[in-house]
Formats: structure tokens, C-alpha cells, sequence
């Protein structure tokens, strides 16, 4: 079974258009597979980004949770 889609309408810039028509005309697909594609493929490199980052902050003592704590660890700075 194939995960839920989520509907998104978005503005994009005149630059961006002419690349993802250039890449449906070549033969990649319809706009929306393409922009799926895409979306999905950067979803996953900031995910696992923000896995690395929790450990990282983890292994200094930083909270990671965003709150006014970050970066005070008291170490060295």
C-alpha cells in the first residue's frame, strides 16, 4: 500500500517552471510525479539531517529543542 497524499498548490519562480517543464518535456514524467519526486527526495536528506543534528547537539549537552537554552552549554565558549 502507497502512502497517503497530502494536496499542495504552490507559486513557484519562472526559473524553477522552466526547469520542471524542461524535465516533463524530456521525458521525466508529469510536473506533479517530478515535484513529488523532488519534495520527497529533499524531505529525506533534511530528516536525516535533523537526525544527525540531535546527536550531535546530544553529544555537546545542548537541548536541541529550540528553547532559550541553545548553545548555553557552559562548555569552553
Amino acid at each position: 500500500m502507497s502512502a497517503e497524499l497530502k494536496d499542495g498548490r504552490y507559486r513557484i519562480t519562472a526559473l524553477a517552471w522552466c526547469y520542471l517543464e524542461a524535465e516533463h518535456r524530456a521525458g521525466g514524467g508529469d510536473q506533479s510525479e517530478i515535484v513529488r519526486k523532488v519534495m520527497h527526495e529533499w524531505a529525506l536528506r533534511k530528516h536525516r539531517a535533523a537526525i544527525e543534528a540531535q546527536k550531535l547537539l546530544a553529544s555537546e549537552g545542548i537541548a536541541g529543542n529550540g528553547g532559550e537554552d541553545e548553545g548555553t552549554t557552559g562548555k569552553g565558549g
